[in-house]
């Protein structure tokens, strides 16, 4: 997970000096929506609000984001982009993106109905914050029952990366405040706990008990037993101990704006899923983070690829795809 720092409410400094990853520079000056807590639904006009209305309430856009309705995921897969902005337009979507949706969806002009007013305030909203570059997902899954039991968790920086932490790995964003975004095109969208202050002192009071009963211990894997057996027990508790708690989630046509950490970041999970479901996830970010980020894992920037399709089916979008177009 890429993420993007964010400067403290008053702050006039041009970098942040606390970020202590090296060869890695926040995006500065970047936090939009100061006047909200930990997340806030946003929504976005449709494709005929845009056409046809300056602006829309909140039951126009729901009405008319209501047309992937009939919409069919065939073969549950993703597609994942790491680069600039996306243009709102068919002709400048990376070819993967085309042969994905034509193999995943059962209209992808319907998906296209949807997904290009979506980049397009994306691009807006972004470019507002002097953010130019993004991870952004399109995740395709079909009725399951793994969110059955929801799973509350805040999510956390992927390069604060900590070993000795049996809590997923990663160490907790203490120093910088971060956001993330979040909508879906088609199913139920992400549920968000309405007094996410309780509920982050529930999440640290439960991680803190489970943490002391196991004990410390020596990850010998990438799928270690016993950070599986935490985060399983420690899953299982916070549905127990947060099950009466209000629960909000965006309607359809809204962005979840949230924030991320452990301190302050939202609390939220899965929904229960027995419907086809298409969920999107933006990670702003800098090009010099997210190429250092690719070059991590031996690709190019800008790049598009996709998972869960069979091998050679969907060709990945390299660098010089983007450069020679």
């Amino acid at each position: 997970m890429l993420l993007f720092y964010e400067d403290e409410p008053g702050s006039t400094e041009i970098t942040q000096q606390s970020f202590e990853l090296h060869n890695f520079s926040p995006t500065p000056n970047i936090d939009p929506l100061l006047q909200y807590g930990s997340y806030a639904f946003i929504p976005y006009p449709s494709a005929t609000a845009q056409d046809d209305a300056p602006s829309e309430d909140l039951t126009t856009s729901a009405a008319n984001h209501a047309s992937t309705s009939h919409l069919a995921v065939s073969s549950p897969s993703s597609w994942t982009y790491c680069g600039p902005l996306l243009q709102p337009d068919k002709a400048s979507l990376p070819p993967s993106f085309h042969t994905w949706a034509n193999l995943t969806l059962s209209s992808p002009s319907t998906l296209l109905t949807s997904l290009l007013p979506l980049l397009s305030w994306l691009q807006s909203f972004l470019l507002e914050a002097k953010v130019h570059n993004y991870w952004l997902t399109i995740r395709c899954t079909e009725p399951n029952h793994k969110y059955d039991t929801p799973r509350w968790h805040t999510d956390e920086n992927f390069f604060a990366y900590d070993a000795d932490a049996p809590d997923l790995g990663f160490a907790a964003t203490s120093k910088e405040r971060c956001w993330k975004l979040c909508t879906t095109l088609l199913g139920p969208g992400t549920l968000f706990l309405k007094d996410n202050e309780t509920a982050l002192g529930v999440i640290r009071e439960t991680k803190k008990n489970e943490k002391d009963k196991m004990g410390s211990h020596t990850c010998t894997s990438i799928r270690c037993l016993g950070c599986s057996t935490y985060a399983e027990t420690v899953r299982e508790s916070l549905a127990c101990s947060l099950q009466n708690m209000e629960i909000e989630s965006p309607a359809a046509g809204e962005v979840a704006y949230f924030r991320i950490g452990g301190e302050e970041g939202a609390v939220h999970s899965e929904p229960r899923c027995d419907t086809d479901r298409i969920f999107i996830n933006v990670i702003p970010g800098t090009e010099q983070g997210l190429r250092s980020l690719m070059e991590r894992w031996g690709m190019e920037f800008p790049r598009a690829w996709c998972f869960g399709m069979p091998v050679g089916f969907v060709k990945s979008d390299e660098a010089g795809t983007f450069l020679g177009a």
